[in-house]
């Protein structure tokens, strides 16, 4: 069987989980003899040496890749291209003649646009979708609003602001704020009428209207949609997507570094993140939580992640940290290391301020053996059992998070039976099992 893969983007420069999952999945559909392939697209910005609408092939991990360069960003870029766009579509039409998958499986469809959707079933060929965001119906992929609010489904109003405050300095970013809410709607409205013709700025707000029913549209011709969650599941539903197609089923993880823990707990306790350290993470409420424990608590925590990427924001937790002797800011590591970073932590935790679609890192603490403090948010409180596997807490609350990680220091036994709690997780094997039987039977059905 020959599956293509679309991701949003792709080794070697990134490296997160929807990257993860899509190598994992490709190279156990290799190893068991089918023929994988991967296309992915690749931000044309300074620094990566790639045109907009250009296309390289390369291998990587033993898979073939192609990657095509996004459209130059920047505010002047027609907002359209997020969800609209011909040259992507045209890009995997010559990739599907060249390869003739027999299946294709989209990891995500940021960066390619939902014209690939039309353009792939152009082919006849069985199309399955793993929302593994939100990107279907938030322009800014994570439904977080621009005032810190979770968000359930687009807005004009706010998907404006939202758009807006990713571009910080910026004399749109000020116009928008200046801006209030009636006056937005409005705007808003005068996007759909022959005024949009004279106005850029009302071109973009147009387009940032069409793009919930031009989605929409699209996924329609979906053939099977896979969602991590039941939180995503009914997020889908709520914007008229996916409506008997999904079934609710999360990725599993290649445990072949990690080692189930099995000593028994001894001071201190070793608290850990694992993460990108970006705000929507929450690295600021642990260090902020742990701050508030008393010295004689005897505690320490490693925070992993990159330290180079948002450097503004590493900055922000190290004046947190205070110098703290406890805190160690470990840095980055290979995925091979893992199983070693994870076997130095009695807690994991994952104080995310946003819906955690299905964290990896959350998984590998499992197989691990090691229990998990999270934010009571969905995504992981449905992964996350509070009193049985983990421990949760609200969000953004430190106070909150400080009161949980106390009570793994200070009620005996608790450390152990939440241990004891964890039950076996699924593995990549597992999780190509699934997939080959789903995709036999939409090919049986051709």
């Amino acid at each position: 069987m020959r599956v293509l893969f679309a991701a949003h983007q792709f080794f070697p420069e990134h490296y997160a989980g929807v990257e993860t999952v899509t190598l994992s999945l490709a190279q156990e559909f290799k190893a068991r003899g089918h023929e994988p392939y991967v296309l992915a697209p690749k931000r044309s910005i300074p620094g990566n040496d790639i045109e907009p609408g250009a296309v390289e092939d390369y291998e990587f991990g033993g898979i073939p890749v192609r990657r095509v360069g996004r459209p130059r960003e920047g505010v002047s870029r027609p907002y359209s291209l997020d969800y609209e766009n011909e040259v992507m579509a045209g890009r995997i039409r010559e990739y599907m003649r060249k390869i003739e998958p027999d299946i294709v499986h989209a990891e995500h469809f940021q960066g390619l646009s939902a014209s690939v959707i039309p353009a792939i079933k152009e082919f006849g060929v069985p199309l399955v979708y793993t929302a593994t965001d939100f990107w279907t119906f938030c322009p800014v992929v994570d439904l977080r609003r621009h005032d810190g609010a979770m968000c359930r489904g687009p807005e004009i109003s706010h998907c404006t602001r939202c758009i807006a405050s990713r571009y910080p300095g910026t004399r749109m970013k000020q116009v928008v704020d200046l801006t209030p809410p009636a006056a937005m709607k409005v705007t808003g409205a005068l996007s759909g009428t022959r005024l949009s013709g004279l106005s850029h700025s009302l071109r973009q707000v147009r387009a940032l209207k069409e793009r919930p029913e031009h989605i929409r549209e699209k996924m329609g011709l979906v053939d099977h949609i896979i969602v991590y969650t039941h939180l995503m599941r009914e997020l889908l539903l709520a914007n008229g997507i996916g409506a008997g197609k999904i079934e609710v089923s999360h990725y599993g993880i290649d445990t072949s570094s990690i080692r189930r823990e099995h000593r028994p707990f001894s001071p201190p306790l070793r608290v850990g993140f694992v993460g990108t350290l970006a705000p929507h993470k929450g690295c600021d409420i642990l260090i902020q939580a742990f701050r508030d424990l008393p010295p004689e608590l005897d505690a320490t925590l490693d925070i992993y992640g990159n330290l180079e990427r948002f450097k503004p924001f590493v900055q922000e937790l190290r004046a947190l940290a205070g110098g703290d002797g406890r805190i160690d800011f470990a840095g980055p590591f290979a995925r091979e290391e893992v199983g070693n970073v994870l076997s130095r932590m009695n807690v994991l935790v994952v104080p995310s301020r946003w819906y955690e679609n299905g964290p990896g890192v959350i998984f590998e603490a499992f197989a691990a053996g090691i229990p998990v403090v999270a934010t009571d948010l969905g995504g992981m409180s449905e992964f996350v059992r509070h009193e049985k596997d983990g421990l949760l807490f609200g969000l953004e609350d430190p106070g909150d998070l400080a009161r949980q990680l106390r009570r793994l220091i200070e009620e005996p036994g608790l450390l152990g039976r939440l241990r004891a709690g964890i039950e076996p997780v699924k593995t990549v094997q597992d999780n190509v099992d699934e997939l080959e039987a789903l995709y036999n039977g939409l090919l049986a059905r051709i």
